[in-house]
């Protein structure tokens, strides 16, 4: 595992307020990902904790979250351009929005969202990876992707001027939901059935990342490793 830890993330749970959770992983081999996540994480948890409207109107949710990512973008950028050492910093972002009827998602990277809904457990974000172009092409099985040479080459990216094609995803939220966020260090050392085991068993959130990781740890992750469960 890495020396410094580059991944960093935020979760807001107040009474009458959407739930808020934010996960990003610093680029490694990039100069600044610790700075680059934690200014990101800032930044779209207290950008989200302003702007969100206090009732589910999705049309509005959709702009401020995708708005939330794009200035997310421009502001770690900037940042970057203080110092010469942070510069081509950056990081991946995923961001979560709950309400009471839906879960809403805003996502840039290779970080993950995960579902299990009725047994059926499911990957909610696409991997903006060349590997992942693959898989959703039908180029790449999912299993293929953990041993590709070039499965950390990100297509996109937090904290560059290029344009962002911002994922979104708006799901109805049903009792009995289990999400999960990760970061890479996670998903790229173990299969999907053991993240959808621990998922489907588990007693409670805390329970599902202890096991995450401990499990990630045996299995020799080099990289930090995040995750953030919600039982519904």
């Amino acid at each position: 595992m890495r020396d410094r830890n580059e991944d960093n993330y935020v979760v807001l749970l107040e009474e009458e307020k959407p739930g808020i959770f934010v996960l990003a992983d610093g680029l490694g081999g990039h100069s600044s990902g610790e700075l680059a996540s934690r200014l990101a994480c800032t930044f779209a948890s207290e950008y989200l904790e302003k702007e969100l409207p206090h009732k589910n109107e999705p049309a509005e949710i959709r702009h401020i979250m995708i708005e939330t990512v794009q200035k997310t973008n421009i502001h770690v950028y900037m940042k970057s351009l203080e110092k010469e050492e942070n510069n081509r910093m950056g990081t991946t972002l995923t961001i979560g929005v709950l309400y009471p009827e839906s879960f809403y998602f805003a996502h840039i990277g290779d970080t993950r969202v995960y579902r299990l809904r009725n047994d059926e457990f499911e990957q909610i974000t696409q991997d903006h990876t060349y590997v992942g172009e693959m898989v959703a092409s039908g180029n790449l099985s999912a299993d293929e992707v953990r041993v590709h040479p070039r499965r950390h080459v990100l297509t996109q990216a937090i904290g560059f001027p290029e344009f962002l094609d911002v994922d979104y995803v708006h799901l109805d939220r049903a009792h009995g939901d289990r999400f999960l966020m990760s970061s890479d260090g996670l998903h790229g050392v173990l299969e999907e059935d053991v993240i959808s085991a621990s998922l489907a068993n588990s007693l409670s959130p805390e329970e599902v990342c202890s096991q995450m990781i401990e499990k990630s740890l045996e299995a020799g992750a080099p990289d930090n490793i995040t995750v953030i469960t919600i039982f519904v």
